[in-house]
């Protein structure tokens, strides 16, 4: 199958590395506080379902689930993905499928088995760090100046104050030392992929790309899946299978097909700010849906990221 000639404003704006993102609109903003609710929300999806599924077999699901969605939307935008020629392209997406989706997929949910949430967040939260580097020095229409410099460092820092509470009952000082090296592998892919993403063609349709490297992601998963599968088999609850579904569906479909359009629009650097506001998402669910109380430095942190993300978003126009 051939390459896909793209239409509407996010081809418009352009995607590679010599064309610049545009000014964040509020079509940008609704998509970043969506990506946040949908991101967000995983957590406690991924809650829910390891108490049915081993992690690695509830990625799969995960996977395979998000791939028939996307599969569904190719068909109905008639999208096609790259032709079996296409080796650039198809390495990259292997790579953004295997490296930034599965095995950041598979690092967090092993690592959080003896991590502490708190700390896994902060982890997770360097990310955009890693995107802002790597941008810096790859993708010519997204150098840091002084001011997005200081607002990637606003926005980690933001992370950090939401959780010093917890980390001060349980530090890095006590947490073994392996699954936190984990997370911070998961977080610099994560960055890595975000940038990856900026150098895949701009005329392979947002959803064949997303469809493609999700796809890639769900086979490679199976041999893991079939490896934890437990002998005695599962049962899977009505409320887990809900919560299994909207975590493929809607957490993994959904949510990178809006992340691919969002970084083609604006820049793998404006939208690394998902990682950090979507502790907020998660904190506020469990407070108004559990009952949780909010951590003393919620809002203060939420404040400082806020500035944060200002500061990253004041990209100069084309």
């Amino acid at each position: 199958m051939g390459l896909a000639r793209p239409s509407g404003a996010w081809h418009v704006h352009g995607v590679n590395e010599y064309i610049n993102p545009v000014r964040p609109g509020l079509i940008d903003w609704c998509l970043l506080a969506v990506l946040v609710i949908l991101w967000g929300s995983a957590y406690a999806g991924t809650h829910i379902g390891v108490g049915a599924l081993p992690p690695a077999v509830l990625v799969a699901c995960r996977l395979w689930i998000g791939a028939s969605v996307l599969g569904i939307g190719c068909f109905w935008v008639r999208a096609t993905l790259p032709s079996i020629s296409d080796k650039k392209t198809w390495g990259r997406l292997a790579l953004i499928g295997g490296t930034g989706t599965l095995l950041p997929f598979l690092l967090i949910s092993t690592a959080q088995k003896t991590v502490p949430s708190a700390l896994a967040a902060i982890y997770i939260a360097a990310a955009p760090l890693t995107v802002a580097l790597l941008c810096h020095f790859l993708v010519k229409s997204e150098r840091l100046n002084w001011a997005r410099a200081l607002g990637v460092a606003l926005g980690f820092g933001g992370v950090c104050l939401l959780f010093a509470p917890a980390l001060m009952d349980h530090g890095i000082g006590a947490t073994p030392l392996i699954p936190q090296v984990l997370l911070l592998i998961a977080a610099v892919l994560y960055g890595a992929t975000s940038v990856m993403m900026r150098l895949v063609s701009p005329n392979l349709h947002p959803v064949a790309m997303s469809f493609g490297f999700v796809l890639i992601a769900a086979i490679l998963s199976l041999p893991f899946a079939v490896a934890a599968w437990p002998s005695q088999g599962v049962q899977v609850q009505p409320y887990q299978m809900g919560a299994i579904l909207a975590l493929g569906a809607l957490s993994t479909g959904l949510a990178n097909l809006l992340y691919v359009l969002s970084i083609r629009r604006v820049g793998a650097v404006f939208m690394s700010n998902v990682g950090n506001l979507a502790p907020f998402w998660s904190i506020g669910i469990g407070a108004i849906a559990f009952g949780e109380v909010l951590p003393p430095t919620t809002f203060a942190a939420l404040a400082i990221l806020l500035f944060g993300v200002y500061l990253v978003q004041r990209v100069k126009k084309a």
